[in-house]
């Protein structure tokens, strides 16, 4: 694998910088799971069965949309094309990240690139004008980051808030494949159905006004295509 070159975003250094926007088949997006939140969640529902899991580095639970059914398995990718009309902000925010710089920490996240990302491409979309202004692509990868920003945060109290009201339950998934093999998805939670229609008084309240009771229609709403993934798996 190519080591990265990971260089926070500028006008001046990468004026002439293009992305691929077309290519997804890259090593990257070979994943079981994409996070999500939860500004995004009313349009993922509709083609991604999505579950929690706990971010493994903050231990925190966060939303995830399940792509394949195996670790480095993304079912959604089949012959070097996205099998879905909407792409996860995570996936489509990339070949960018967000990156401190050590200089000015104090300013918060900023936009880099990796200059060695298979998406870096010679004549691909530009990402600055020729007077070295911000085209409407990069313009529509600041407002993903903005999204995925405020977005992480709201999710995270949420999924917190539901936890304390004990809406939230571990569970394994195991599938039986049409080829008789098993896949076996272990370490996920989901919303518990029986808790969430037992809130009453001010927990019902609570969980009306938060959005929690929206956030656990819309993502139990969504288990029904995880079918679309043992199809595609066979």
């Amino acid at each position: 694998m190519t080591d990265k070159n990971v260089q926070l975003l500028d006008k001046t250094v990468h004026r002439t910088l293009t992305i691929d926007t077309t290519m997804v088949d890259f090593p990257e997006n070979h994943m079981n799971m994409a996070m999500v939140v939860v500004n995004e969640l009313s349009t993922i529902v509709h083609e991604y069965p999505v579950f929690i899991a706990k971010n493994p580095q903050t231990g925190q639970f966060m939303l995830g949309a399940l792509l394949g059914l195996k670790s480095g398995q993304n079912l959604f990718i089949q012959d070097g094309k996205w099998q879905a009309t909407y792409l996860p902000l995570e996936v489509l925010r990339r070949p960018f990240q967000a990156m401190f710089d050590p200089e000015k920490p104090q300013e918060g996240g900023r936009i880099a690139i990796d200059l060695n990302h298979p998406q870096v491409v010679k004549d691909g979309q530009k990402v600055f004008d020729d007077k070295g202004e911000a085209t409407e692509y990069l313009k529509r990868i600041q407002q993903t980051f903005a999204a995925l920003m405020a977005g992480t945060q709201q999710t995270t109290e949420i999924l917190t808030q539901a936890d304390k009201m004990g809406l939230i339950e571990g569970i394994n998934i195991n599938v039986d494949l049409p080829d008789g093999e098993k896949a076996a998805l272990n370490g996920l939670f989901a919303f518990n159905q029986e808790a969430i229609s037992k809130l009453s008084g001010d927990d019902l309240e609570l969980a009306h006004k938060s959005g929690i009771l929206q956030v656990c229609h819309l993502v139990l709403s969504s288990g029904l295509h995880l079918e679309k993934l043992v199809k595609w798996a066979s």
